[in-house]
């Protein structure tokens, strides 16, 4: 965040050879998204391994909690990739930047989750929990269709630069970032 104050991006339209050497778009995707869903994945098969329910926790609430995570981060590491259209490359440097997010998002919320928080089976009725679910759906909701108005800016072969309109681009510049932090 706070050295796009001083540097431009170097993904997208803003990339320039200065973020060294590139690999394709479809790949750097997966391994920059996938740690969050590894490590994810790693923690719940742990805890349902070792028996599940420490803390008192519920083992379905962790399940629903860790479901939204793994729904969203599969999403977004194997299915979103594949939509991706275009022969476009992505610094190395970008991908190192957002896996080592990834890593470090997936390792605290798995551990926050699984050996820290407490949620019992009264959890899934509380106003937190069903608000929550709606939001989370809400933000899940503009980023796909928010990925779908960007995927279809551009006629096969187009290489100019449109700026996205409709769904929630009414409203905001990057509507499928604004989805994600939603989610």
């Amino acid at each position: 965040f706070v050295a796009l104050f001083f540097f431009k991006a170097g993904y997208g339209y803003l990339s320039t050879s200065n973020w060294g050497p590139k690999i394709n778009n479809k790949t750097a995707w997966v391994l920059m998204e996938a740690p969050s869903f590894c490590y994810m994945l790693y923690y719940t098969l742990q805890f349902a391994q070792n028996g599940g329910a420490v803390n008192g926790n519920s083992n379905l609430v962790l399940y629903i909690l860790a479901s939204f995570f793994l729904l969203h981060y599969f999403q977004r590491s194997f299915i979103f990739p594949l939509l991706i259209k275009g022969k476009s490359k992505m610094p190395i440097a970008i991908i190192l930047m957002g896996a080592t997010f990834n890593v470090i998002n997936g390792i605290l919320i798995g551990l926050w989750l699984f050996q820290y928080s407490h949620y019992t089976l009264d959890w899934l009725k509380s106003p937190q929990f069903i608000i929550g679910t709606l939001i989370f759906l809400f933000g899940m909701g503009v980023n796909l269709h928010s990925d779908y108005i960007i995927r279809h800016l551009r006629k096969p072969g187009d290489t100019k630069h449109y700026i996205p309109k409709g769904g929630m681009f009414k409203y905001v510049s990057s509507a499928n970032y604004y989805g994600e932090i939603t989610e």
